[in-house]
């Protein structure tokens, strides 16, 4: 079984709503401003949101830094957010204090642990449009001589 199946281009959409999503949330959840949830939230977010357009993925603007170093720092990124409610003392304000850090914390360590290491090249791309192309003509020749079969 392969560990790592989900492809770059859904963990680059992920990462888009994501970084934005976690510099937005303190505000929405009405963290305090200088609180260490909402700082840490706030930076892990930014932060995220500007590598995201750097990785050597589909979805970023300038392909500089490679997948793997990507992974790394998603998963850096998810155990900060993860423990710095926790030993900051967050937890004992209520669970809008640490929930939602944990759960996107883990989120972004399973991102990371099953992702795939390398975006499929321009080549790859192409011959895989091509094959699901000829696939779809196929199947559209198919259902139209069974509508003539059935005429």
């Amino acid at each position: 079984m392969k560990m790592r199946f989900i492809p770059t281009s859904v963990h680059g959409a992920v990462d888009h709503v994501v970084g934005p999503a976690l510099v937005l949330a303190p505000t929405l959840l009405r963290l305090g401003r200088t609180s260490p949830e909402g700082l840490t939230a706030r930076t892990v977010g930014g932060v995220e949101a500007f590598y995201s357009n750097l990785t050597d993925y589909e979805m970023s603007l300038k392909n500089v830094v490679p997948m793997k170093v990507h992974l790394a720092l998603d998963a850096v990124g998810g155990a900060t957010l993860a423990l710095v409610p926790q030993l900051t003392g967050a937890r004992k304000r209520g669970k809008k204090h640490w929930l939602p850090h944990l759960a996107i914390g883990a989120m972004e360590i399973g991102m990371a642990a099953f992702t795939k290491t390398e975006p499929p090249r321009p080549a790859e791309r192409r011959a895989n449009t091509v094959k699901k192309l000829a696939k779809t003509a196929l199947k559209a020749k198919l259902v139209k001589d069974v509508a003539k079969a059935l005429t």
